[in-house]
């Protein structure tokens, strides 16, 4: 019987004779050594490709011995289970297997497994394990020390503004996304269209009240105040994650008070809602109460989750792109590892958020 023979490893000459360039060249690119580092992006890629082909896997701990990039990124997230960012989850780690780049993602709330503070505890474990930058995800509202995340990684791209001036953030557009939705329930005739938010104390959400009052003042529509609902004074308006049960529990008395100020007392005929998961919850109560939808009031949520294609009748909805956005942290990243931090003035960037029209409006 013939014995099991292993399989030589893909060496980087190898991979040069296939790709028709010089070993240094592919050296530069899949391992970061010293050479030629003029390659063009049409070359790395094919460069990466044939790799990806031959079963390439880098030696990574003789990599850091000799003082080189990890190719590892890590990935800050209040929960991986969090349906407001998991889509950026998903895209982050895929654009990052892209550029053979992996992530470590730590969780920053649950159960405190590594330690009491466990934001903190994770920035400590990625500089352990060397990683070669940060990508910080966690809602503004959960807490975690920012500034000595950018002390331990300067090399850290952050997903919405983190409120640090010498920050590198990706941010999405949230006036151009409720100007949207505003204007699209306006070109379909509706006149009283109402605005729900979880708080106006927060740049993001002054943002949607900006955008909701300049498309109306477009589109020729009465302002007035009644038809705009903040969710603050009502008490806790967070979608909040049970950590003994690690489930997320939305707040639904929320709703109530939402129907009672713009339903009944403001009259509306739509609603721009905070997200999908207040308009699955508005369009519920609302089907109950005898109110069609979108024949009496047409319903616009803002995430565009899988979630949408399901409520009845499905959800029209504002697509913030996060493939967009997990694309270009991943390049930034890249950039600041290479070439260093981008310029003053030139650190934050904006994602045009676009509109899925479905059958709610």
């Amino acid at each position: 019987m013939a014995k099991n023979r292993r399989v030589p490893e893909t060496r980087l000459i190898d991979i040069a004779r296939k790709a028709g360039v010089s070993s240094c060249v592919v050296g530069h690119v899949l391992n970061g050594s010293r050479g030629n580092s003029r390659v063009s992006q049409k070359t790395a890629l094919r460069i990466r490709e044939v790799a990806r082909h031959m079963n390439y896997h880098p030696n990574h701990a003789a990599r850091l011995l000799r003082g080189r990039r990890s190719y590892t990124y890590g990935l800050l997230v209040a929960s991986a289970g969090d349906p407001l960012r998991s889509f950026l989850v998903q895209f982050l780690d895929a654009e990052a297997v892209k550029i053979n780049c992996h992530t470590y993602i730590g969780n920053t709330i649950g159960k405190p497994t590594v330690g009491p503070n466990q934001f903190e505890a994770y920035v400590d474990e990625f500089a352990r394990r060397r990683v070669d930058g940060v990508f910080c995800a966690v809602h503004h509202w959960w807490p975690g020390d920012r500034n000595y995340l950018l002390t331990k990684h300067p090399h850290t791209v952050f997903y919405e503004d983190p409120g640090i001036p010498q920050a590198t953030y990706v941010f999405v557009d949230r006036e151009a996304a409720v100007r949207l939705a505003v204007r699209h329930l306006a070109e379909r005739g509706r006149k009283r269209i109402g605005l729900a938010v979880m708080t106006l104390s927060r740049p993001m959400h002054i943002a949607r009240r900006r955008g909701y009052e300049a498309e109306l003042r477009v589109q020729g529509l009465p302002l007035e105040e009644q038809l705009i609902f903040n969710a603050e004074p009502y008490g806790d308006a967070f979608a909040r994650c049970i950590e003994e049960e690690f489930k997320w529990e939305f707040p639904e008395q929320i709703i109530y008070h939402l129907i009672k100020a713009l339903i009944m007392r403001g009259r509306v005929d739509a609603i721009v809602t905070h997200d999908d998961f207040w308009a699955a919850a508005i369009i519920k109560r609302l089907v109950a109460r005898g109110i069609r939808i979108p024949e009496d009031v047409a319903i616009v949520g803002y995430l565009n989750h899988y979630l949408a294609d399901w409520t009845v009748p499905p959800l029209t909805t504002i697509d913030l792109q996060h493939l967009q956005a997990a694309q270009q942290m991943v390049l930034l990243l890249e950039k600041m590892i290479t070439e260093g931090p981008p310029p003053v003035g030139k650190r934050s960037f904006s994602i045009q958020p676009r509109l899925i029209v479905r059958e709610s409006s």
